[in-house]
């Protein structure tokens, strides 16, 4: 569920998996949200942040445009994400949503806690979507990140009309693709703005369907190739839960851990 791999998510990877000369470190994934405190217990001055949750509850007789990228009011995804660096961390994804202009707009929550020591890194980012019939449009994003007491935010700007799941009738043909492009703000305390006008590009390929095994059992997906530049990442979307495991060619991965408020569609036998 944790759905869009967007411009933070791939900056996060980026950055910490070039943390390899690090002492030991962090990045962020997610189990259980309680074992957050546990991992950051041996740091002196460091309180991890509160978990968040979805400010409102499931409505059973909701549906969701499209069940590859379920935006449910009130779901939560927890991911654990292992870099090739050794780093660990925790993500919490939260969806809720309200009326703008006239429609509905679903704001996705991702939280990131460092929990395997190291490093202190928190992140938080706000992602709002919008259906446009069965395709899922990406809106835009923000996001504060607290790396040993540094903090910054950042803001990503979307091209008009930027698609981050295509119809599930698209998703279900080999060799769909589909691509959406951003641009960059960062803001440092003191610091002036660090305007990016040069647009990041994102491109997706679907290469079929495919089995997928994750800690909550075992199903059948749909299997997707974005590429960010010369970065590569493999994804798995299952119907119901959405995204279910990530991997890029450097090693990184995101693998679902427990959600509440989806339910698969796709089970493998």
């Amino acid at each position: 569920m944790i759905r869009s791999f967007s411009g933070i998510i791939l900056l996060c990877t980026l950055a910490l998996s070039g943390c390899n000369g690090c002492s030991s470190n962090n990045n962020d994934g997610n189990v259980n949200v309680n074992g957050n405190s546990n991992g950051n217990a041996n740091r002196s001055g460091f309180t991890p942040p509160t978990p968040i949750k979805p400010a409102s509850t499931v409505d059973p007789n909701f549906k969701s445009c499209n069940q590859f990228f379920p935006l449910v009011p009130g779901s939560s995804a927890r991911y654990v994400i292992s870099y090739s660096s050794g780093l660990v961390a925790d993500a919490t994804v939260v969806v809720d949503a309200s009326e703008e202009n006239g429609r509905k707009v679903f704001f996705e929550r991702t939280q990131i806690i460092d929990r395997s020591g190291g490093l202190e890194i928190t992140q938080t980012s706000e992602r709002k979507y919008a259906c446009d019939g069965e395709r899922v449009q990406l809106i835009s994003e923000k996001t504060q990140s607290d790396v040993a007491g540094q903090k910054s935010n950042s803001e990503f700007k979307y091209r008009d009309n930027s698609v981050a799941m295509v119809d599930p009738a698209s998703m279900s043909r080999k060799g769909t693709t589909w691509q959406y492009a951003f641009t960059k703000v960062f803001n440092r305390p003191g610091d002036p703005p660090a305007v990016v006008d040069e647009p990041t590009f994102v491109t997706f390929e679907v290469e079929g369907d495919d089995e997928v095994s994750i800690p909550v059992g075992k199903f059948k997906a749909v299997k997707v190739i974005r590429k960010v530049g010369e970065n590569r990442i493999t994804e798995y979307f299952v119907r119901g839960l959405g995204l279910v495991k990530r991997v890029a060619t450097e090693g990184t991965q995101w693998e679902l851990r427990e959600f509440g408020g989806l339910k698969a569609t796709d089970k493998a036998e």
